[in-house]
């Protein structure tokens, strides 16, 4: 019982050490310092971790989500057919590409048009989710980005010419085949590139300009065995964005290793503040060992308290990091008006917003880290209190 009573008043006056801000004043300081440093090195990592994971699941959604989780170049399409027998919910959507050219008294665009079947419009996931469009019987129509129609100042029922190189050839170039098509429908995919340079045409008007189809498949691809596409040429998204996907996996490594430095700083002031309170604290130590309390017991006593700064900073800078990130595209457009600075180019990041994805497993890391690297950090400067000597120092 008088362990324990010891023990709770130990905790009392570890407690009192960390709120008695009028006795301790330089202590309250120093130990503001150091939490503010581990609350805004937690909270940015966070930050910086759910925008980067936001980012490449956003990226990866989209770009999937337009041109197929797998594009097969040679096929039949009674394997596809075969295909959606195995998979239920797999959609494939068939296709033809064209560079063209289109113009109007706005400007001139190079642009990447798939003629495709009405129907599977709405196949596209990601055209399908954000599409507006009218009812027409003209044949000739064509779906277009929102990015292409801010570009050339269109809308829903204008006209869109288009220019296709035939195969006729002059001495300046080939034959331009020049289309007037009917824009039955605008879509936000959420990718610049995306929304400002691909159109969606009829397949039945342009199916004669080539042999070649592509069929762009629509299936989690980690649900789906490649193996069922036998011999049949095809690509994953992976493949076509081989490059982009390694250099978004090498930047999340590197911003993580980089704000990861920002915490061990942060540390560094906790073994500080706790050597400076050591030292503040030197009389009470020589009191408390002249009591007969041992010296592991004093010894938990600091400890408990960088615990309970450490647990509270971390605490906050989750909370913060969390904030930050959920409001993370509010943030920016108010820096961005504060600045009178775009801070997110969408024609450089090919997202039109900052996305984020708050992944838990990365917070239990970053905690983990945090907490252990503060007890470290904690634990050092209290290795003093072995060296103090009373007998020597009350002679």
């Amino acid at each position: 019982m008088r362990v324990l009573n010891l023990n709770n008043t130990l905790l009392k006056l570890s407690i009192s050490y960390i709120f008695n801000f009028k006795k301790d004043k330089a202590f309250s300081v120093s130990t503001v310092l150091s939490s503010l440093a581990l609350i805004l090195g937690i909270s940015i990592l966070i930050t910086v971790m759910s925008v980067m994971n936001g980012f490449r699941e956003e990226l990866v959604s989209s770009l999937s989500g337009i041109n197929g989780d797998i594009t097969v170049y040679e096929a039949d399409e009674t394997d596809l057919l075969k295909l959606k027998d195995k998979y239920l919910d797999l959609q494939y959507v068939k296709n033809i590409q064209e560079r063209v050219i289109s113009t109007n008294s706005e400007g001139i665009e190079g642009l990447l048009m798939k003629s495709i079947n009405e129907a599977d419009i709405l196949k596209i996931p990601k055209v399908s989710e954000n599409l507006f469009q009218i009812e027409s019987t003209d044949d000739n129509w064509v779906f277009i980005g929102i990015e292409l129609a801010r570009s050339l100042n269109l809308q829903v029922g204008d006209n869109l010419q288009v220019s296709i190189p035939g195969s006729s050839m002059t001495i300046l170039g080939p034959v331009l085949n020049t289309h007037e098509l009917f824009i039955k429908g605008i879509f936000n995919s959420g990718i610049y590139d995306y929304d400002k340079y691909f159109i969606y045409s009829n397949i039945e008007k342009f199916s004669s300009l080539t042999d070649s189809l592509i069929y762009d498949i629509y299936f989690d691809i980690n649900k789906f065995n490649l193996e069922d596409l036998g011999d049949m040429y095809f690509e994953t998204w992976e493949d076509r964005n081989q490059s982009l996907a390694q250099a978004l996996a090498t930047e999340k490594n590197v911003m993580f290793m980089i704000l990861f430095f920002i915490i061990i700083i942060s540390s560094f002031t906790i073994i500080s503040n706790q050597i400076f309170f050591i030292k503040e604290k030197f009389k009470d130590i020589i009191l408390l060992k002249s009591l007969g309390i041992s010296q592991f017991q004093i010894c938990s006593l600091f400890f408990m308290n960088s615990f309970l700064i450490s647990i509270f900073s971390i605490f906050l800078g989750t909370s913060l990091g969390i904030f930050l990130s959920t409001n993370i595209d509010s943030i920016e457009s108010f820096l961005s008006f504060l600045l009178n600075f775009d801070l997110w180019n969408n024609e450089i990041r090919y997202l039109s917003s900052m996305p984020y994805s708050i992944h838990v497993d990365d917070i239990i890391f970053i905690i983990s880290i945090s907490l252990i690297s503060s007890l470290l950090a904690s634990y050092i400067p209290i290795l003093r209190i072995f060296k103090i000597k009373p007998n020597l120092i009350l002679r």
